[in-house]
Order: structure tokens, then sequence, then C-alpha cells
């Protein structure tokens, strides 16, 4: 568990970590990425710079020579030099004046109005200076490229889902983890009865070898019973923790629903007709469906033995049952005392009890309805419970016909 957590721990960090650097190093490629398009530019002008000063420079591009005092020498557009104003204080000059180069962006020309990108480069007596307008292209071309950007946050948004699923399952073990825990201690907590129900009479027993046999074997019989009441707490517990491990995978086999309802019904009519109460099976004929009898019949066996247990007043117990596109719907409904509102949403919890003193002494598990609901969940959509209008209780369970992975 201490190795989980730190794992966890580690995973997290390292996340974050990792999302991070990205980040940073997203936002500064995307800064770095417009100056290096603009270098690209401001080295292209300052080719055309030495060019030009060597005779041979592009003739589509605005070319101006200023000396180191800003007077305008000549200009490539056969403007009026004389009536230019001076350039010493552009910002492209003056940074080729103490840089030796320099350039500007967007800045709005005195001479006709439009934007220019300039680009300077300083000789030894003069400035030449290369000038493009800022055209569709070049403005196009000066954009950011939002390539890596959506790259970027591509993997963020990759790490932050992979971290998101990661404590979503992480807090399903934990979840399984406390559930296991609670199990346990209940267990402990149920086992802790019969076991010193079982000492005490041993007790006696080793204690008191005068004993009358009939009162011995009475109490070897308490002993007995117990003990079938542990197994039966171990038994259930056993399967609870594989239906938690989904160890039980529901299997492709042909089963009949029905005949294992009615299978039920006479193994348990006798127990009925003792408790006064009429057992009505309303279900077709046939209901097929894939998966294991055995589980099935632990599902609908569990529900029919908590009407006996806990149907007190009961007179009837129907079980009614329909198809509804590939789900079978059953209905258990009886007429006793039903469960108090404020029990009905926990009835279906381990070792949970309305009538905790009634439960024990009929030797209840307290597990038997959180088995019925985790089958019914492996097996369907699951069950709930309602109290029947006029007094009793009506669980409702919800089955596919085939397995959930076919």
């Amino acid at each position: 568990m201490k190795f989980k957590k730190i794992s966890n721990s580690i995973f997290v960090a390292t996340t974050i970590l990792i999302a991070v650097v990205t980040l940073v190093f997203g936002i500064y490629e995307y800064s770095r990425e417009r100056s290096f398009r603009i270098d690209i530019l401001h080295s292209r002008l300052q080719l055309n710079n030495y060019q030009y000063r060597m005779g041979y420079g592009d003739e589509s591009i605005r070319v101006t020579v200023v000396d180191t005092l800003g007077n305008v020498l000549t200009e490539t557009e056969d403007r009026d030099v004389d009536r230019m104003e001076n350039h010493l204080h552009r910002k492209e000059i003056q940074e080729a004046i103490h840089n030796g180069w320099g350039y500007d962006i967007k800045r709005v020309s005195i001479t006709d109005g439009e934007r220019y990108f300039y680009s300077a480069t300083r000789f030894n007596d003069s400035i030449v200076r290369s000038s493009v307008p800022y055209s569709a292209e070049l403005t196009s071309s000066l954009q950011h490229d939002y390539t890596f950007f959506y790259y970027t946050a591509g993997i963020l948004v990759l790490l932050f889902v992979a971290m998101y699923f990661r404590m979503m399952f992480m807090r399903g073990e934990r979840e399984k983890q406390r559930i296991k825990r609670q199990l346990t201690e209940n267990a402990a907590h149920e086992l802790k009865t019969p076991a010193a129900a079982i000492e005490g009479y041993l007790e006696t027993l080793v204690s008191n070898p005068e004993l009358p046999d009939s009162q011995r074997n009475s109490f070897l019989e308490r002993c007995y019973v117990q003990s079938r009441r542990m197994s039966s707490l171990l038994a259930d517990m056993a399967t609870l923790s594989r239906l938690d491990e989904a160890s039980i995978v529901r299997p492709n086999t042909p089963i009949d629903a029905a005949e294992i309802l009615m299978q039920i019904a006479e193994e348990t009519q006798s127990q009925f007709e003792g408790s006064h109460i009429l057992l009505r099976l309303h279900i077709p004929q046939t209901m097929p469906m894939q998966g294991d009898a055995s589980i099935v019949y632990s599902l609908f066996r569990n529900l029919f033995n908590n009407v006996l247990a806990h149907a007190t007043g009961a007179t009837y117990f129907d079980v009614q049952a329909k198809c509804a596109n590939d789900h079978y719907i059953f209905k258990l409904t009886d007429n006793g005392i039903g469960v108090p509102e404020e029990h009905l949403p926990y009835i279906f919890e381990r070792f949970y009890r309305v009538d905790k003193s009634r439960s024990r002494r009929l030797g209840g598990t307290g597990l038997g309805l959180a088995i019925a609901k985790n089958i019914a969940l492996q097996y369907g959509d699951g069950i709930k419970a309602e109290n029947t209008p006029g007094g009793g209780l009506t669980i409702i369970v919800d089955l596919l016909a085939t397995s959930k992975n076919t």
C-alpha cells in the first residue's frame, strides 16, 4: 500500500514536471519562432545591402543611402533627396551606427505613408538601408506558425488526460482497498460472535465432564449451528471477494433463468409453507440467457432467503418476469412489513442489517443482498428495492439475456 502511494506521488509529480517543462518550452518556442522569421528577412535584406554596395542589388527592393549624420544621399525610387527628412533618429539607423546593423518593423514611412520593414547596414562612411513594404505575402510570412503551439497543447492535453485516468484508476483502487478493509473489519466483528459462543460452549463441556448427556448434546448442537454460521459467512465472503476482483467472468454458456427459478421455488416450497407464505411464480416457461447457472442461482436464492428471513407478516411472495429488449426484468414482491424508508438505500451494503438482533438470531450473514447486487451488476444493469404500496418490499432485478462481453 505504501509503495502504491509513493508510486502514485511519483507519477503525479513527474506528469506535472513534464507538463510545466512542455508549457515553458512551448511558450519559449512560440515567442522565438517569430523572431526567427524576422531574422531571416533581416538577413536577406542585409545581404541586399552588401550587394547594393557592390553594385548589383535587387532592383525590386527600395534602398536608401544616408551618411553617418542621417542625411539622405541617394534613394533608388528617384525621390528628391534634398527634401527628405533627416534619418538620424530612425531606429534602424541608430542601431546601425552603434552596432553595425539594425532593423525596424512595421513603421510607417513619412515619405509615402506605407508601412515598411527596414534593415540597415553601416559601412565606413555611409549606411545602406533596404526596405520592403508590408504586403499580404510579407505579413503572412512573419505571422506565427501555430503548428508547434498546437503540438504543445496536444501534449499537455494528453498528459492531463493520462493523469486524470491515472487518478481515477487510483481512486478506484483505493475504494477497492477501503471495501476490502471494511469487509475484513466487519467480518472479524461478525466472526467474533459465533467464535465466542463456540468457545463458551466447549469451555463448559471441558470444565464440566459430569454434565448430563442431554445438556451436553444441546451444547454440541449449538456449537454445530454456530460453526455452520461461520462457514456460511466465510463462503459469502469468498464469493464477494471473487466478484470484487471480477474473477467470475460471465461465460457464454446457455442457461435457463426460468428453470433456475423453478428449482429454487421447489427447494424452498416447504420453508414458505412453514412460514405461511404463498409462493407464486408468474414467469415465462423458458428464459434463455448466457452465463453461469450457479451464479444466477446464488443471486435468486439469496433473494428468496431474504424473504424467508425478513418478510415478517407476509402472506404471499410473487416472482414475476418479462423480457424487454434483450433484458429480463424480474420483480420479487412480498406483502410483509417492508423496510423503513431511511434504511432502503442501504440494504444492499455489506453487513447492513435493518434488525440486527433478528438477523443474527436467524443465522444470517448480512452479505446475501450484497452478493445479489454484485451479481446483478455483472450480469445486467443492477438491482433496486422499493416498498410495495400497501406494505411489503419489491426487489427489481435487471439482467441481460446475453453476455456483456459478446
